[in-house]
């Protein structure tokens, strides 16, 4: 079985040989832990070996996903213009009847997101006429859109029709985002865990986030077919994505925060 390396540090020590080319995931996570970002890093990383991108926006306008392409310094007009990214946007039939900008460069396809078979058909036929066989991405960001407009049977069906569709049918690897911000989106979470291949829960540490260092946390609870290391693994976002965190570097700033905080009860208690 052929696997594949994101070329994200973090992540690829998470699954050190990589993951299976038939692998549909989640990467769920309270707001803040840069999800969207890991999806980008990995699209970019695909693209930059010529593997092709179909990308299904639907939280944000596909300018703004071209926008945080370009924020990182990566040169997304040039893998758009090699037919490289293939955005279908879900977000901007919002806009219908206002006066926007005119089409955004990359957008394949427009859909709304009331329908799920008619969305799976259009991934589908996205996906057939690029040619991904066995190669490049699918990328959906995200899935609490369609939970806001349908139940939690509609929504595992949706997500169980892409991992036989397009995952397994075609050997695409799908990236799906899951924001959980409530106890109906755990849920969610927590039944796609049984139904998806590879399953990345991102956090900021608890702990650590009390003592004002926001340190952000992955850890690969699942990869079928894929060996894990399943540890919280720290990462940063810079200037060029996302990298692994410098432990030495951190042990010091833990050092300096608890020294801070033991001088601020001393001098309370004084």
């Amino acid at each position: 079985m052929e696997r594949v390396r994101t070329g994200i540090e973090p992540l690829d020590f998470g699954i050190p040989e990589g993951i299976p080319r038939t692998s549909t995931i989640i990467i769920a996570g309270a707001a803040g832990t840069g999800k969207s970002v890991f999806l980008v890093h990995i699209a970019k990383n695909f693209m930059e070996r010529g593997e092709k991108v179909v990308y299904l926006t639907l939280d944000d306008s596909p300018k703004a996903i071209l926008e945080m392409f370009e924020s990182f310094g990566w040169d997304v007009r040039g893998y758009v213009s090699k037919g490289l990214l293939l955005l279908i946007d879900g977000f901007s039939f919002r806009l219908k009847g206002f006066k926007i900008e005119k089409r955004v460069e990359g957008v394949v396809r427009e859909v709304r997101p009331d329908d799920l078979d008619r969305l799976l058909y259009v991934l589908t036929e996205v996906v057939d006429s690029n040619g991904l066989k066995n190669s490049g991405l699918l990328v959906i960001d995200s899935l609490n859109e369609l939970m806001f407009r349908f139940d939690l049977t509609q929504v595992l069906d949706f997500v169980r029709s892409v991992r036989a569709v397009i995952s397994k049918g075609r050997g695409v690897i799908s990236l799906i985002t899951l924001h959980t911000s409530t106890e109906s989106l755990r849920e969610l979470a927590a039944h796609l865990e049984y139904l998806v291949d590879g399953v990345i829960a991102t956090r900021i540490e608890p702990d650590l986030q009390e003592l004002g260092i926001p340190v952000k946390q992955l850890m690969v609870r699942k990869m079928r077919g894929a060996p894990t290391n399943p540890l919280w693994i720290p990462y940063v976002i810079v200037s060029d994505g996302i990298r692994g965190v410098d432990p030495n570097k951190l042990a010091s700033l833990i050092r300096s925060k608890l020294r801070q905080a033991l001088i601020t009860t001393r001098g309370s208690s004084g």
